[in-house]
């Protein structure tokens, strides 16, 4: 495709989502809207499929909370013209959803006790049947539907296709269901109508979609069908023995239809350390449309090809055509462009600077301007930026493509948006940032991940180079969570007061940062890390004087809700009631020279200390925070253990002992259980009037096979009891 052809097609890609037909939302369901409901849905419950006329579920599943005995889509998708004499053209879209459960305790029937559905036109239909042991259906009345805000979460189940595919909103209602009860069955059937204008589109790429087979719930049957004609294409990939999609002749001529089924699937019941899209058995695919028959393209196939996999080849094409074909156009929605990023770095003299210097001032440079933008760049974005950039000091950077390994490995790579990019020069790498990382931090999804190298083609019709090689991988020690804890009662022995000191770095640091940096005014000065000039240098008076104001309002309304959101954080971490927050940043973590994250807080919690007649328990092993704990029915292991990155969590924990009091009970915190996976210890010791208690907790790998599950269950056990463990505090006689 080319470069002109490809922007239009972005643009009109972004414009889409006015095209697709939508109704505003009524707050309730007229009888008008009830008959067409009811008479667009009625064929469906002529037509049923033999697997949702079942009854009956396997007595083996007799002791799950329910069972799903079918859920079908089945999707055509056609291409119309508005009228004969109209030259608009769309693509539409009709659905049939169904759905049939069997309700077998209160907690499903709790979850099942209300129902979406879609509506957004009269050409719409729902109907949905409660039928009770021994009786008829009976259909229950949508009048008591509601309409459901905007951004509502929408159940599996009840989801469209086409709002998963596409991005686009539609009206959604909920409906209560009363009078349910253990043993009753549950049967949901809706259609919809959907569209997208295509008139000026060559190509119309879906959102890719997973569907992962093991569910909460035992399924009896499960189905996805797709009808296409020919201006379709399709790809597909099963993974860890997942069923295929199997492509048939459709009912028209000139039409294929993509049918995926599956039968019997127990439930998913690895609930700790997993990720479902690369361990659950899983099918993954993709429409696309094309108006002519002529698309053509490394990541699209052939029209009418069940396609399933590209070689490296085809990925090192396809990245390295991207980048070079993308190098002069503006990204993001600010319109972030290589000649404004240069602009910049010219008029703060950036050719005096080191080669060094160069590279980390230009990515922060980026990191700046990504700080004014609503949603970050995609890695393509800032490689194609970072990349121009470096081209203009003669810095010649190589280029890497992986995959996230939360969605799958390198040669399963189907959709382009699962190919992630970065950039390589020595043995440092250049991920895309974030508002609070720094240049060679490592991102946790592609930490040891295998990736490739992608170079220039020797030749003008030459491949791509292709180097095979591993990203950095990480150690418990990278990633740490230190945490200093000085203590004491106050003068009513009622409540514990506070002072809590952390420090974070690694992954473990990025995945905290967010919550932690909200509400703190670090983008006034950001631009000092590109050695850029303070914004107010070239003001006017009156301008500077404005512009001072509005930053020390909102430094005022930061300081006023950072407290509020402490308090909420801590209060969600220890389960309870927590009085006189303050806190206070030490260092944000997001300088070259500064990479830790590190901050103090103080508080009082007032449910850590019981009285028992003159003697007080107090739970100090309690400011650990919650523990993970793993229930009898999740203590069977099925798939190895994904703990996402190594870490080690330290607490130090000082407690001031009250003036006339002994301690007692330190023996009884004191433990240790260590094994290749991990160590859990505490140290309690009296000294000098107070008590010191060390906890450490250590995951020392991200991958433990499952051999080592219940090896990994003595620690994590370890750590969720010792939790509740208290000293004692007793008079002194």
């Amino acid at each position: 495709m080319n470069l002109k052809l490809y922007t239009r097609l972005s643009a009109l890609l972004l414009a889409l989502g006015l095209a697709f037909s939508t109704a505003n939302a009524q707050s309730y369901i007229t009888g008008k809207v009830i008959k067409s409901l009811a008479d667009n849905s009625a064929e469906m419950l002529k037509d049923m499929p033999a697997p949702f006329k079942v009854s009956q579920t396997p007595s083996k599943w007799d002791k799950e909370s329910a069972v799903i005995i079918g859920y079908s889509r089945n999707i055509v998708m056609d291409k119309q013209n508005r009228s004969a004499l109209s030259s608009v053209k769309f693509l539409y879209f009709f659905e049939k959803t169904r759905f049939r459960i069997k309700l077998q305790d209160n907690n499903a029937v709790n979850k099942f006790s209300e129902v979406y559905f879609r509506y957004s036109s009269y050409d719409d239909g729902f109907t949905l049947r409660l039928i009770k042991p021994g009786e008829a259906p009976r259909v229950i009345d949508p009048q008591k539907a509601v309409a459901c805000p905007r951004g509502t979460e929408i159940p599996e189940y009840f989801q469209s296709f086409i709002n998963s595919a596409t991005g686009q909103e539609y009206s959604y209602y909920k409906l209560p269901v009363r009078d349910l009860e253990p043993g009753d069955i549950l049967e949901y059937v809706s259609t919809t109508k959907s569209s997208i204008e295509v008139s000026f589109a060559g190509y119309l790429e879906l959102a890719p979609q997973y569907e992962i087979c093991s569910k909460e719930y035992p399924l009896m049957y499960n189905e996805i069908g797709i009808d296409t004609d020919n201006k379709t294409f399709f790809k597909s990939l099963a993974l860890n023995g997942a069923p295929s999609f199997k492509k048939e002749a459709g009912a028209e001529k000139g039409f294929f239809r993509f049918v995926f089924v599956d039968k019997d699937r127990d439930r998913f019941k690895d609930v700790n350390f997993v990720t479902p899209l690369m361990q659950f058995p899983i099918v993954k695919f993709q429409v696309n449309y094309a108006k002519s028959e002529d698309a053509r393209g490394a990541f699209i196939g052939q029209i009418g090809e069940l396609k399933s996999n590209f070689s490296k080849e085809e990925l090192a094409q396809k990245a390295w055509d991207d980048i070079e074909k993308q190098k002069k156009i503006f990204f993001g929605e600010n319109n972030i462009t290589v000649n404004g990023l240069l602009a910049t770095l010219r008029g703060i003299d950036a050719k005096k600077w080191t080669e060094e210097e160069y590279i980390n001032r230009s990515w922060y440079l980026i990191r700046n301007r990504v700080l004014y933008q609503r949603s970050y760049l995609s890695d393509k974005e800032f490689v194609c930026l970072f990349n121009g950039v470096l081209e203009d000091r003669k810095i010649k950077p190589e280029l890497v493509i992986s995959v996230s390994n939360q969605t799958g490995k390198l040669n399963d790579i189907l959709f382009d948006s699962e190919i992630r990019y970065m950039m390589k020069l020595g043995d440092k790498f250049y991920f895309n940032p974030s508002d609070y990382s720094n240049p060679g931090e490592l991102v946790e999804s592609l930490t040891g991940n295998d990736a490739y190298i992608v170079s220039e083609p020797s030749g003008r019709n030459a491949p791509p180079g292709i180097k095979a090689i591993k990203l950095p991988d990480t150690k418990a020690a990278d990633n740490m969570q230190v945490e200093e804890f000085d203590t004491e009662l106050d003068a009513g022995m009622e409540k514990l007061s506070v002072t809590r000191t952390s420090a974070y770095t690694g992954i473990y640091k990025a995945k905290n940062t967010r919550e932690l940096l909200s509400y703190h005014p670090f983008i006034f000065n950001d631009y000092q890390y590109y050695n850029g000039e303070d914004p107010t240098a070239k003001m006017k008076q009156k301008e500077q004087e404005r512009y001072e104001t509005n930053v020390a309002a909102a430094k005022d309304e930061f300081k006023k809700k950072r407290p509020e959101l402490s308090k909420e954080n801590l209060q969600r971490e220890y389960q309870q009631k927590v009085n006189d927050v303050k806190f206070t940043l030490i260092n944000d973590g997001r300088s070259p020279n500064k990479r830790t994250l590190s901050f103090r807080e103080q508080f009082e919690l007032t449910d850590m200390v019981k009285k028992a007649g003159k003697k007080y328990l107090v739970n100090l092993a309690g400011l650990i925070g919650g523990q993970l704990q793993i229930k009898d029915e999740e203590r069977t292991r099925e798939y190895d253990m994904d703990v996402r990155y190594p870490r080690s969590l330290n607490w130090t924990i000082n407690f001031k002992v009250p003036a006339g009091y002994t301690v007692s009970g330190l023996n009884d915190l004191n433990t240790k259980v260590e094994h290749a996976c991990g160590l859990f210890r505490i140290d309690a010791k009296e000294q000098n009037g107070k008590v010191v208690i060390s906890i450490e907790k250590t995951y020392n790998a991200k991958q433990v096979p499952k051999a080592q599950w219940n090896e990994m269950l003595t620690f994590i056990d370890a750590a969720y009891n010792s939790s509740f463990k208290f000293i004692l505090l007793s008079p002194k006689s």
